[in-house]
């Protein structure tokens, strides 16, 4: 792969626009750049995860590589914004809205189906793919799920008890007393408001800083 450009960083990990060298397709590439051992097995996890799904309104892990040790995801390259990129200039109108919701609301069904939680539903991690279709949401970012199996019964990564994981505008209740012990509802909880967001234009709990908001 040659890197093209970055569009995003975070804590622990940078996303590259990634070009393959032999097929010349686009993707996005995901590598850690810091963590320890848990960390790289949460993305692993994430990308294996992520890859299983296989959904229209999910975007695609298509490999998973390595580069002086630590792991990157190469995943499908969305020619688009996120939905909070979005929201910042084209607040929609409500059929616009509610055909958005519908998409995230699909993707993340399909995540459910197979047993997962993604525990960080946002609008900054759904991304926009622009198609001849029209718009198609893809629910991304898969890094805070959790199986409704145990975690040490699959092998993955777990979250200790009593921690709060997540986005304390969009967080269930429940997760942010303890994220290791929410279900599903926590995502619907998010979904909510998302929808909120998109019909409103704004998020319904506010603070000035976390602690107001949880």
């Amino acid at each position: 792969y040659t890197v093209e450009g970055v569009l995003g960083q975070g804590g622990v990990a940078t996303v590259y626009k990634v070009r393959h060298t032999e097929l010349g397709t686009l993707h996005a590439l995901k590598l850690l750049q810091a963590g320890n051992a848990a960390t790289r097995d949460r993305l692993l996890h994430e990308g294996r995860t992520q890859a299983a799904l296989m959904h229209t309104n999910v975007v695609r892990v298509t490999d998973i590589l390595r580069l002086d040790d630590s792991p990157g995801l190469v995943m499908e390259y969305i020619d688009g914004p996120s939905l909070h990129q979005y929201l910042q200039t084209n607040p929609p109108e409500i059929e616009k809205a509610l055909s958005l919701f519908r998409g995230i609301v699909r993707g993340v069904a399909a995540a459910h189906h197979q047993g997962i939680i993604h525990r960080d539903l946002k609008p900054a991690n759904v991304l926009l793919a622009i198609t001849h279709e029209g718009v198609v949401p893809k629910v991304a970012d898969f890094g805070l799920l959790k199986s409704f199996t145990t975690m040490k019964e699959s092998g993955g990564p777990k979250t200790g008890t009593g921690i709060a994981m997540g986005t304390p505008q969009y967080m269930a209740p429940e997760q942010v007393r303890d994220a290791s012990r929410v279900d599903q509802r926590a995502d619907l909880f998010s979904l909510g408001v998302i929808l909120y967001e998109l019909v409103c234009g704004e998020t319904p709990f506010k603070g000035k800083a976390m602690l107001d908001v949880m």
